[in-house]
């Protein structure tokens, strides 16, 4: 199984699969081996470029808190908050100025006049055009969070700089919710789920489900929340353009995402070198 981050990963920085990368993963799905992208998106949100992939069918999204099947439109694993848990980070986020979504039931959704700022809080245009088209505009999106029939797997906030996102991540105030797992993917984000909520876990679940063992896994991922599944699989790659923090907890470095890292790794190290 090779399990592949997207953004900043799988996509160039423009948000393109390129031509390179989508003949490796051919090679080494005739190979037997699942392509699965693994992202901090919601399902709905998966780029249509991968998604439509013909042999992807196993897809880890939101961070790990939902897995699927999309061939056959089923969810193998599920790990969502209670809406009183829900109710209580919403009301935190509250508290400050922020752009935020928040993914109910596999669908990223966000507050209109959220939607209406998305300028204010993302740098290029390539992420303003993925938040625009993976975001739905939601009225009383808290009433949607709190109704105990939905599913809210996680919670995305945007803040005006990356300063403000470490201070607040650092403020005490986050540890009266101790099953939180934070995590950052862009930058001046924080993506909240519930602790055992993770690229890793969903990843090791994924793997038990189609029985693979985790010495046949190779992860490739640039950001902070890909951490965990470069330990889980038995060879974690970073990106070249990858911070430190995920570089430290890799096995191998790849190039960078704009030089087709991921087709780098998986001809040198992901089993189409003959291994």
């Amino acid at each position: 199984m090779i399990a592949l981050d997207l953004d900043g990963t799988l996509l160039t920085t423009d948000k393109r699969l390129t031509e390179k990368t989508v003949e490796v993963l051919s090679q080494a799905a005739l190979r037997g081996i699942y392509i699965v992208p693994a992202t901090g998106r919601s399902i709905t949100g998966l780029a249509p470029e991968v998604r439509d992939l013909p042999f992807v069918r196993y897809v880890i999204t939101v961070n790990g808190a939902a897995v699927w099947d999309i061939k056959e439109n089923r969810l193998i694993s599920r790990c969502a908050f209670s809406s009183e848990q829900a109710e209580k980070i919403w009301d935190f986020i509250g508290q400050y100025h922020t752009m935020t979504d928040a993914c109910v039931d596999g669908v990223s959704r966000m507050e209109p006049d959220y939607y209406r700022k998305v300028d204010e809080y993302m740098p290029d245009e390539p992420k303003r055009r993925m938040i625009r088209t993976t975001r739905v505009p939601t009225e009383h999106l808290r009433s949607w969070i709190t109704d105990p029939e939905k599913h809210v797997e996680k919670f995305n906030i945007f803040f005006p700089v990356k300063r403000e996102a470490d201070r607040i991540r650092a403020r005490e105030e986050l540890r009266r919710f101790p099953f939180l797992e934070i995590s950052s993917s862009l930058g001046n984000n924080l993506e909240i789920n519930l602790s055992d909520a993770t690229k890793g876990r969903g990843l090791a679940s994924l793997a038990a489900h189609l029985g693979v063992d985790r010495t046949q896994v190779m992860a490739c991922g640039d950001g902070e929340n890909d951490i965990s599944m470069l330990v889980e699989a038995g060879i974690g790659v970073a990106m070249d353009n990858a911070p430190d923090c995920v570089k430290e907890s890799a096995d191998v470095v790849t190039l960078g995402n704009d030089q087709d890292g991921v087709a780098y790794a998986i001809e040198k190290w992901g089993f189409c070198n003959g291994n």
